[in-house]
């Protein structure tokens, strides 16, 4: 599993600089043309998208920077399109072979937690299409119903039966109770399924770390005691199995 997970986060790494080379010099760009689809805005330049999302960074910054609990940051992500543009400048590039290299078979299940714009889902779903996924985040926020609109149908509401893969990406440093959503994680991660997370708390202003390195500590020690560690890349991206009940 190291090797190919380790190919396979190689050229996740390739692709997003090809993205990011061929948008600097001006080919069209699939995440721009999806999201001017879904604002029903076709005419929308890459320029004007930067220029638009410049905008509403400087207009939302002072109160990015008041927010100091998580009820803030929920209130935050509801009454604001700005997380949604802020995904979707962080999430324009991304690849996910590593996560797609776990989900053997023709059929199963993958939940995302804390999905933002769904970018693990929408890109492996067309792969995986006897598989079924589900979202977790914030409610009524506009980056979950965008993340909503680009499944088309696919995603679907939690059943009794526990999922094969789990993502758990940038999320625990912004929780003020990772360890809540650690436990939750698990108890939807069937045995023998795979669990893709990370645990990075960035001393950057305006990151919203809501964890306190203690309870981030506390979340990561429980990942790495309960479950098997498959590999680890340099980004910290780490993939685990349940080996319980196996």
């Amino acid at each position: 599993m190291r090797g190919p997970c380790a190919l396979a986060a190689w050229l996740d790494r390739w692709e997003s600089r090809v993205r990011l080379v061929g948008e600097r010099l001006g080919y069209p760009q699939a995440w721009l043309q999806e999201f001017c689809t879904y604002r029903g805005d076709s005419r929308m330049t890459l320029e004007e998208f930067w220029v638009r999302y410049t905008l509403l960074r400087m207009e939302m910054a002072p109160r990015f920077a008041a927010v100091k609990t998580e009820s803030d940051a929920r209130a935050f992500y509801t009454d604001s399109e700005y997380m949604l543009w802020r995904n979707l400048v962080h999430r324009r590039h991304s690849a996910w072979r590593r996560v797609l290299w776990t989900m053997r078979g023709r059929q199963g299940g993958l939940l995302e937690i804390g999905c933002g714009i769904a970018p693990v889902s929408a890109w492996v779903a067309p792969r995986k299409p006897g598989w079924r996924f589900w979202l977790h985040d914030v409610k009524d926020s506009p980056h979950l119903r965008y993340a909503q609109w680009r499944l088309r149908g696919r995603e679907w509401t939690m059943g009794r039966h526990r999922v094969k893969v789990v993502t758990l990406l940038d999320v625990l440093e912004h929780l003020v109770d990772p360890l809540a959503t650690v436990h939750h994680a698990l108890s939807e991660l069937a045995p023998g399924g795979y669990l893709h997370w990370n645990a990075v708390r960035h001393e950057r202003a305006h990151e919203l770390n809501l964890a306190a390195p203690s309870s981030l500590a506390a979340a990561v020690r429980h990942l790495t005691e309960t479950l098997a560690l498959v590999w680890e890349g340099e980004d910290g991206h780490r993939v685990s199995r349940n080996v319980a009940g196996d």
